[in-house]
């Protein structure tokens, strides 16, 4: 007996996950493979493109080994790390590492590209401040300080877009990405010939644009060999991993947001129509194309979320993460005063500060390891409130709130999160975020959900984290704390 499955596949900066859900949006199997980034300098991070294929391959792979087999796939969607800058030359082979999401280096690039092009002009185009998470500053500074790479260059792509490659032959890009390139209209959904050419790159060497359903190529020779896929599966075109998490979780209504917690934390909402903004100084709301047709978002991120807690582990612990987690509902909301920063790697949204640091504040002799685990735990969570008040006072409403990504699987994050931003948050039980709903944008793409109206019997399922009103006053209180310490220090990073 053969089924229809749907094979998604999220292309992440400290791994690869492989997930296949059914028609009804089970989950069936599911692979993965871990990595690093490398920082060579303070602010850098890169990682070389073919890290991710050899992980794509060995999490298709352990489908297989479970059990799964290959001809019950249908179509395959990808997502991955927005922002990412991989270069190809003409024979389509990598010429350097890739300069990652949460690479800070290009400050100076950002300013350049202003000046250059003119702050307004790119905020009526894109829609989006110039940022040094985004992709054409990265570009610059390729074309400033590695000229012989930059002479080479053939094709620019996102990671999701090289594993379409990889997974295809074909060379293309989605507006859901492509969107957080400072090189692209957002309302047009579209590249922006005036930015690439003002900035003097070569618009050939940007693919295609589809909007992320699309199937835009197929399972070829090579890539059948290398991950066991039949020949001929359709590939569609995919979406950022942020798009991609909030299609996994329901998430295409207006007034409804999503925050995810892995590396990084987003805050996410969609939109039916752009918001009718002028740029303002030090407005860094992010305003993308969704991965559905005629569909927006807003959304806000802090660099180090998981991330913050990951290095918490390394630094100090030689213990599992559960291990490190167990005893912090023993320490009181508020940890007794101690408050943590996560700018380990400079900030994005609300400040745009690549020289901001992280910070413990406030260390007594009662402080202990839990503690420390539960500030870092608090402070990402004011990190993400800043976010979403963010989204807010750009007139945007946010009324109900899902929670997604590796975090909501430890249940003190969610109630500690949910008490920051005095908000219930709702979970959807068995969600996969990315891979999930990229596995949905493979499903639209070849048919199987005619459009998005026909996806809500498979988000009916869902619990619902429900914050303790009794810590309004020490949130509120730390929350004040939290601000004042960073725009104390703010002239000392």
């Amino acid at each position: 007996m053969t089924h229809s499955y749907l094979l998604g596949i999220d292309v992440g900066t400290q791994g690869t996950k492989a997930v296949v859900i059914s028609p009804e949006g089970r989950v069936v199997a599911e692979g993965q493979s871990s990595y690093q980034f490398q920082s060579l300098k303070a602010g850098w991070a890169e990682q070389h493109p073919s890290v991710w294929w050899e992980a794509v391959t060995e999490s298709i792979r352990q489908l297989w080994r479970k059990g799964m087999s290959p001809n019950d796939i249908k179509a395959v969607g990808v997502t991955g790390q927005m922002h990412s800058l991989v270069l190809l030359g003409e024979d389509g082979k990598e010429l350097r590492e890739a300069i990652l999401w949460n690479d800070v280096r290009t400050m100076n690039e950002c300013k350049e590209i202003e000046d250059k092009i003119g702050a307004d002009r790119i905020y009526d185009i894109t829609k989006n401040a110039v940022l040094p998470g985004f992709t054409a500053p990265k570009l610059l500074w390729v074309k400033k300080y590695e000229q012989a790479v930059f002479d080479k260059i053939a094709h620019v792509l996102m990671p999701k877009d090289y594993i379409v490659y990889k997974l295809s032959g074909i060379m293309s890009a989605d507006v859901s990405d492509a969107s957080g390139t400072s090189l692209f209209d957002t309302e047009k959904r579209d590249w922006s010939a005036e930015l690439i050419k003002g900035l003097g790159f070569d618009i050939e060497w940007f693919p295609e644009v589809h909007e992320s359903s699309e199937v835009v190529g197929s399972i070829d020779q090579k890539a059948s060999d290398q991950t066991g896929l039949p020949l001929h599966i359709p590939v569609v075109a995919g979406a950022g991993d942020n798009a991609a998490a909030a299609l996994g979780n329901g998430i295409y209504k207006e007034s409804v947001a999503t925050i995810s917690i892995g590396t990084s934390g987003t805050v996410f909402t969609p939109l039916k129509k752009l918001p009718l903004l002028k740029r303002t100084e030090g407005n860094t709301m992010h305003l993308f194309c969704h991965c559905l047709p005629d569909m927006w978002h807003a959304m806000g991120t802090t660099l180090s979320a998981g991330m913050s807690l990951k290095w918490l582990k390394e630094a100090f612990y030689n213990e599992t993460y559960e291990d490190i987690l167990t005893h912090i509902d023993q320490v009181d909301p508020g940890c007794s005063g101690l408050l943590f920063l996560p700018y380990l790697n400079g900030e994005r949204t609300p400040i745009n500060n690549p020289d901001a640091k992280g910070v413990f504040f406030g260390m007594q002799y009662i402080h202990r390891q839990e503690h420390f685990a539960r500030a870092v735990i608090e402070g990402v969570s004011f990190s993400l409130k800043d976010c979403l008040l963010m989204i807010k006072e750009n007139g945007i409403p946010v009324e109900k709130i899902y929670a997604t990504g590796g975090a909501v699987k430890n249940k003190w994050w969610t109630r500690i999160l949910a008490d920051v931003l005095q908000q219930n948050l709702h979970i959807h039980k068995e969600r996969e975020g990315p891979a999930y709903g990229a596995s949905i944008l493979a499903g639209l793409g070849i048919g199987i959900w005619d459009n998005v109206t026909e996806l809500d019997s498979l988000f009916n399922q869902e619990e619902v984290i429900q914050y303790d009103e009794k810590t309004e006053l020490v949130y509120d209180k730390q929350y004040r704390k939290y601000k004042n310490i960073y725009k104390a220090l703010e002239d000392h990073f």
